[in-house]
């Protein structure tokens, strides 16, 4: 089952969780009396006793430093987390672009040994160029749609090698391709043929 690692981790590092008693936990991190002016907020989980300390299990950590180095960079995307039998077309987020890992990336990403460091630079690397080109494919089928034409979804997907596959799925079809140029012309073709 995919996760929306964006929009329930980093409600929660983010400190905006509103309990249903009313109490807001804003400036709190780390140790209590760490942040100067953050006493009342102190004072106020005191108040709550041992209920409103919150333990974070060590998979939400990683995720969570995860899923905000990719926000840093790219703050157009949600990231998900996904398994190898996850509906990857039912996966979405709230903003423009969904970054989609599995658990192994999302390891690979959050870890800070040494030994690691080349696989997970090259993983990055593989990051920075499907955002290139998503941005790219976005512009090519704006160009070669109207607001007649029904995108419901589409993207990227890489393998294990680091080969893309695009798809998009316009007008009730569904368009699959290894290169992108070869997408569009499917579509337009499909056009031509409507029309």
């Amino acid at each position: 089952m995919a996760n929306n690692i964006s929009g329930n981790i980093n409600q929660l590092f983010r400190g905006v969780d509103q309990s249903k008693n009313g109490a807001q936990n804003s400036k709190i991190r780390g140790p209590a009396g760490k942040n100067a002016g953050d006493k009342k907020n102190v004072k106020a989980l005191d108040k709550f006793g041992e209920s409103a300390k919150v333990e974070f299990s060590p998979e939400v950590e990683m995720y969570g430093k995860v899923v905000d180095l990719l926000q840093k960079k790219y703050d157009n995307a949600d990231v998900f987390v996904a398994g190898p039998n996850d509906d990857l077309s039912q996966i979405g987020g709230e903003l423009e672009y969904s970054i989609i890992l599995s658990e192994d990336e999302m390891k690979l990403l959050a870890s800070e040994d040494p030994k690691d460091k080349d696989a997970k630079d090259k993983l990055l690397g593989q990051i920075d160029d499907a955002m290139g080109k998503i941005k790219e494919m976005s512009e090519k089928i704006s160009q070669n749609t109207d607001e007649k034409d029904e995108i419901a979804n589409f993207g990227l997907r890489m393998d294990k090698s680091g080969k893309f596959n695009f798809f998009a799925d316009i007008n009730g079809k569904s368009y699959t391709h290894e290169s992108m140029d070869n997408l569009v012309k499917s579509l337009l073709a499909d056009k031509t043929t409507e029309a």
